[in-house]
């Protein structure tokens, strides 16, 4: 059998599913409706067996009476008489109602009836000894006594009785009562499920921020709701706030040792580059002081130039070993894995500020042309800059695709935009402003300079900033790429 297509099958539903917050309460208020409403089941099931028992009573005591109306009739097997007395007790119908009496001999004979004639005789078993059942279905109770003198039977009175009036009362009642019973279980059952809901407010409020916690920082409880609930609950809630807050300042801490150990590296190497660049400066300008005094003369000239040319190449130097100190002598290559690292470098800044960071990467496997190093120092200054100028619940993206013989990147954020004059700066189209503290910007620029690469700056038509870079591939032969 062909199986059929997927789109003619029907269609699964999904469940229902009940929202977390209101499944303790539902639970409890459903159980609270169950328990109330069994037990009154059971209360009604005893109470109508007690009042099976008692009409079993009242029909026997009839019995008794009527069992000493027609004994005599019953010892002499006088049929005439016991019908007297039968019709006798019909005429005496205040409590008990009769709807037909019957009297049977020792041997089971039927001597004589009264009442309904549309009534069947009573069954075999009531005849031949049962004393009391009820036929639910026509309203009457069959009871049966039977008659001895001294030890030796004589005969069985049996008495149809009408209780079809307390049938009805009765199912009113238990119709009654489970409306009643109902109603208050349905009623308790939701005050029950609304003082739950109260009371676990605060511990859901604190699951519910346990959930986030790997989304984003932990953030404080509110002090009214830690205050409105219960000691043992406040007591953990109050914990979870200190936690919070510890959590919170280690992060301060973290971010102003960062902030200090960058301050004291750039001045230990400014404090470097100044002290190694003063001596071939002083020597310099020695020597342009004698030309300006004495370069009409040739020696004087030729010696303070040479000077000049040796002082030039001892700052080269310098700055040579400088860069070459501060930045590693041999770049790997950059391959896909890389990018996947600036993943994980971005998360904690991401989470801090409660944005989503989406990588969309159409990279091969493998080498791509290009040093590792550069390239990724200036993907993670761009994408920390994102994250910081994305409002909470923002989106950043990168994407990064290989075009033609160069490496094409875009970072979009949804902030408010990037500043005129430092678009203008990561574009090219201005210089540094002199004096400058912000360093990420004049990274940036620097190390798409070392790597022969172009930037554009666009607003999104939807919010934010989309900064688009075209880097140069490797000419093969040339090595692992650009650093």
């Amino acid at each position: 059998m062909t199986p059929a297509p997927a789109s003619a099958r029907p269609r699964q539903l999904p469940r229902p599913v009940l929202l977390p917050a209101l499944r303790l309460p539902a639970a409890a208020g459903l159980i609270v409706f169950a328990v109330a409403v069994g037990t009154t089941q059971v209360a009604l099931q005893v109470t109508n067996r007690q009042a099976d028992r008692q009409l079993q009573q009242v029909g026997q005591v009839y019995l008794d009476g009527l069992v000493a109306s027609v004994r005599p009739g019953l010892q002499a097997g006088d049929a005439a008489y016991i019908s007297a007395r039968f019709a006798r007790a019909f005429g005496e119908q205040y409590g008990v109602v009769e709807r037909a009496l019957f009297a049977y001999a020792a041997d089971g004979r039927l001597l004589a009836r009264h009442g309904d004639p549309d009534l069947p005789e009573p069954a075999a078993e009531i005849v031949a000894g049962t004393t009391w059942r009820i036929d639910a279905e026509t309203g009457i109770a069959w009871a049966s006594r039977g008659v001895q003198e001294v030890s030796s039977p004589v005969g069985r009175l049996v008495a149809a009785l009408d209780i079809a009036p307390v049938l009805a009362a009765r199912e009113r009642l238990a119709w009654t009562v489970v409306a009643v019973d109902l109603l208050l279980a349905a009623a308790f059952a939701v005050l029950t499920g609304l003082v739950l809901r109260r009371i676990g407010r605060p511990l859901r409020a604190l699951v519910q921020e346990l959930a986030e916690g790997a989304q984003r920082p932990p953030a404080r409880l509110p002090e009214a709701l830690v205050a409105g609930s219960d000691p043992r609950t406040r007591h953990v809630l109050r914990a979870y706030n200190r936690m919070a807050d510890g959590v919170r300042e280690r992060e301060r801490l973290s971010a102003v040792l960062a902030e200090r150990e960058q301050v004291a590296a750039l001045g230990d190497l400014a404090a470097t580059v100044a002290h190694e660049v003063r001596n071939p400066l002083g020597g310099l300008a020695t020597a342009v002081s004698t030309l300006r005094r004495f370069g009409d003369r040739a020696e004087v000239r030729e010696e303070s130039l040479g000077f000049l040319e040796r002082g030039i190449a001892a700052l080269e130097r310098i700055v040579t070993g400088t860069l070459d100190a501060y930045r590693p002598g041999d770049d790997r290559p950059l391959t896909r894995a890389d990018f996947e690292d600036l993943r994980h470098l971005v998360r904690p800044a991401a989470e801090r500020r409660g944005v989503t960071v989406a990588f969309d990467l159409d990279l091969p496997e493998g080498p791509i042309g290009l040093g590792s190093g550069g390239v990724r120092q200036v993907l993670l200054n761009l994408l920390l800059n994102a994250c910081a100028a994305t409002p909470p619940q923002g989106v950043v993206g990168l994407q990064a695709r290989i075009v033609g013989g160069d490496l094409v990147c875009e970072i979009t954020d949804q902030g408010d935009g990037l500043a005129p004059a430092e678009a203008m700066r990561l574009t090219g189209a201005a210089a540094s402003e002199p004096g400058s503290r912000r360093l990420g910007i004049g990274v940036v620029v620097s190390l798409l300079g070392n790597l022969d690469a172009h930037a554009s700056v666009t607003e999104r038509p939807t919010g934010g900033t989309a900064i688009r870079l075209v880097i140069p591939l490797a000419i093969p032969g040339e090595g692992g790429g650009r650093g």
